[in-house]
């Protein structure tokens, strides 16, 4: 129960990974932590702030360990804590910041497993996404387990690629909760059959800009290196490269169009110095792993190929064939004139659908709107 304990200790709004470890210092176990009084909390150096959310949440959840204990049980849900065997010894590496003192998790978890994170924009270009997969893919056929945040846009391709040929592990910027009863359910659990979703956060947590600098955090601490496909000169995903760089993770980036908005982020860093990479192949080269050992359909070259889309798609059934059907290739459609043209759609089936469609290449989404590839 030690780590449930701790975990409850997290539910307190402001009581967060540098106070849970304070006080589990001083008290020498999460049970007793959890039991400490304010005498015992001043001593441990815990702030006035995050001690009364403390003292606070614990009164009003007395029984929170037990409960989560329970929770955690029905739902099918993992706790991860900083004292278990299986939490990954790399993140315990973050000197200048306080590991994650525990997490949930579905899936199976690899802790000597060599990661490597792929973060890009969420409003990514066909490039970007051509690139996001190829890389994904090309590089868990060698070993690595890629890494990213679930996002839309670069974050799912790069997932996506890793799929088709290796383990892929999701960092959460909600609760776990949230992201499996999420429109992406089915994405999530596709991802726990081979690799983890996991998440720092309270299970029922909805995601707010808090949330996310956290998320990438992990996702930089979790990986060796760390690659920028997309992104622009203020995406989030640049902020996964700065904690890279405290944690002396690696950092490459992809190159882009001088003039493109969304390559201004991975021009700008290559130029600050990280390492500049067109293929699967460079990465290898950068770690000494051989090439011949990549998987690739030509068996010849590791250089990215842009990803053809299939012209017409045979494995759509139902809906989803019908809404592929009123796509046009030569403009794009939004969400509304899709609901208005399927009768039988149900609204809250489209983002779905549509995300299917994206991932198999059948169709580019630009603002909301889409049309065939």
């Amino acid at each position: 129960m030690e780590k449930y304990y701790m975990a409850a200790m997290g539910g307190a709004d402001g009581f967060g990974n540098k106070s849970i470890k304070k006080l589990m210092d001083f008290c020498k176990s999460a049970k007793a932590a959890w039991s400490a009084d304010i005498d015992d909390l001043i001593h441990a150096g815990i702030m006035p702030k995050a001690l009364n959310a403390f003292i606070s949440f614990r009164g009003k959840h007395p029984n929170a360990p037990e409960k989560l204990f329970s929770y955690c049980e029905r739902h099918e849900f993992n706790l991860c804590s900083f004292l278990d065997e299986d939490y990954p010894p790399i993140l315990k590496e973050l000197d200048k910041d306080v590991p994650p003192m525990f997490f949930y998790y579905r899936g199976k978890l690899e802790p000597l497993a060599q990661r490597i994170a792929i973060v890009g924009s969420r409003e990514n270009t066909s490039y970007g996404q051509n690139v996001a997969l190829e890389l994904g893919e090309q590089l868990a056929a060698v070993g690595f387990t890629i890494v990213s945040g679930a996002a839309r846009g670069i974050d799912s391709f790069a997932h996506r690629g890793a799929l088709k040929s290796g383990r892929t592990v999701a960092v959460l910027g909600c609760g776990i909760e949230i992201a499996f009863r999420s429109y992406k359910r089915k994405f999530f659990e596709e991802i726990t059959e081979n690799g983890v979703v996991l998440s720092e956060f309270p299970p029922q947590l909805p995601p707010n800009q808090g949330t996310f600098p956290s998320r990438n955090r992990v996702i930089a601490g979790l990986s060796r290196g760390v690659i920028i496909v997309e992104a622009g000169k203020k995406s989030g995903a640049l902020l996964t490269t700065k904690y890279a760089l405290e944690y002396n993770r690696d950092v490459f980036a992809i190159p882009g169009d001088i003039y493109a908005e969304k390559s201004k982020g991975c021009n700008e860093l290559i130029r600050a110095g990280a390492t500049l990479i067109k293929s699967a192949a460079d990465v290898l080269d950068e770690y000494d792993i051989a090439i011949p050992q990549l998987k690739n359909k030509s068996e010849q070259s590791v250089e990215l190929k842009p990803v053809k889309p299939k012209p017409n798609p045979t494995d759509l059934e139902g809906v989803a064939a019908k809404v592929f059907e009123i796509i046009p290739s030569d403009k794009f459609i939004t969400d509304d004139e899709i609901l208005m043209a399927v009768e039988e759609l149900d609204p809250s089936e489209l983002p779905n659908i549509m995300l299917d469609l994206e991932m198999k290449n059948y169709i580019v989404e630009e603002a909301g709107r889409y049309k065939r590839k």
